[in-house]
């Protein structure tokens, strides 16, 4: 299956789309292969990653960005608790994170709630705009959309 899954990733990559992949969430089994697809920016939950050193360093390597996504993680039972989310772990490794939602109507959750979220875990004002910055960086969107994001976000910063 990851045979088909390569082919038409590498297709959808060389013709310029982005690429995500969902995987980690319950177990590390198909993290290996995961981070072998072609074009690779982003993988969704990702949070059995920390259980191997490797793979954390494969995240950095090859700059994929990991979507954290707390409530569904804790919601679904990915984590025991929001304490325990290895988004953490995922930050001081180096691997770039942001924070999603994921299935917003079935966990109850927003984009607002997951920031508030990680700020209750210690993330500082500083660390949650720089979750911001990598998603505009990891967006699936034109050069210069990017750039006016990171404009906005810079604005924002230096008003507040």
């Amino acid at each position: 299956m990851w045979a088909i899954a390569y082919g038409m990733a590498e297709r959808a990559a060389d013709a310029g789309l982005g690429i995500t992949v969902h995987a980690g969430e319950f177990s590390p089994a198909n993290l290996t292969a995961a981070l072998q697809v072609p074009g690779l920016c982003r993988l969704g939950h990702a949070v059995y990653a920390v259980a191997e050193t490797r793979l954390l360093e494969q995240l950095v390597e090859r700059n994929v960005t990991v979507e954290c996504s707390l409530s569904c993680n804790v919601v679904l039972g990915a984590v025991p608790s929001y304490e325990k989310h290895p988004i953490r772990q995922f930050v001081t490794s180096g691997v770039a994170v942001t924070l999603n939602t994921d299935n917003p109507v079935r966990i109850w959750t927003t984009i607002g709630r997951e920031y508030a979220i990680a700020a209750a875990l210690g993330f500082s004002p500083s660390d949650l705009l720089k979750f911001t910055r990598n998603a505009i960086q990891a967006s699936f969107t034109s050069t210069e959309r990017r750039r006016t994001l990171m404009d906005e976000v810079r604005d924002w910063e230096v008003s507040w």
